[in-house]
């Protein structure tokens, strides 16, 4: 499997992601606007919510890294961060965000993996972040694939983040799918019974669920663990 392939079956987003223009608009896409830097704090506190109880010290992957934006907060808690990424773009970008921390320990590292084929070892991380990857998977074998390599490399915590059909800003996407016909093929709202099922296919267990905003926003959280943690 190639560094550009895998993750995705629409081509035309696994090239947008894997551009240099991508890895540009999403290092500064949060801190834009004041809606955007409010939406940045609440995810950043779900997260922190869903990795409390990790230990100082921890190893945590976070997968796909982006740009880097959750680095900071990832440091801030104490862990070693292994940033991943699809995209090698994205992993320099996330690169120079540690850089300009001054948080950078030896044991930060910065490589491109597929989530579905990440080639780490096998329970080789405490903890895993799964920030905004999943609401791109509209194939459900996609995301079992996903889950499942994450369990497989994970001996904590797992934390996923995905859209949620319960949520009132959901309407416009019903409303344009349903009476305006219009075609998706990526950022799909999934109910909560829909990737539990996943889940639960992919041999892990809901700790807790974590929406950003309950009943308003669709951007959700998901703590998992593997059946046998």
């Amino acid at each position: 499997m190639s560094q550009t392939e895998g993750i995705l079956t629409d081509r035309e987003i696994v090239g947008f992601y894997c551009q240099p223009e991508a890895a540009q608009r999403y290092a500064g896409y949060f801190q834009e606007n004041a809606r955007h830097r409010r939406k940045d704090q609440r995810e950043k506190r779900c997260i922190a919510r869903g990795l409390a109880g990790v230990p100082c010290g921890a190893l945590v992957l976070d997968l796909p890294c982006g740009a880097g934006r959750m680095y900071p907060l990832l440091k801030q808690l104490g862990f070693f961060v292994v940033s991943a990424d699809v995209s090698p773009y994205m992993v320099q970008a996330a690169r120079s965000c540690a850089e300009a921390t001054g948080q950078m320990s030896d044991r930060d590292l910065f490589c491109v993996a597929d989530v579905v084929n990440t080639g780490f070892k096998d329970k080789q991380f405490d903890a895993v972040l799964c920030n905004r990857l999943f609401h791109h998977l509209a194939d459900p074998n996609i995301r079992r694939q996903g889950l499942r390599e994450l369990s497989r490399i994970c001996s904590g915590p797992i934390v996923v983040f995905f859209f949620s059909t319960v949520a009132t800003d959901v309407v416009r996407f019903f409303v344009e799918k349903h009476i305006f016909r219009k075609e998706f093929k990526d950022r799909i709202p999934i109910s909560p019974f829909t990737f539990l099922k996943d889940i639960r296919t992919a041999g892990l267990s809901v700790v807790k669920w974590l929406p950003s905003r309950s009943l308003i926003s669709k951007q959700w959280y998901v703590v998992l663990r593997p059946l046998e943690a």
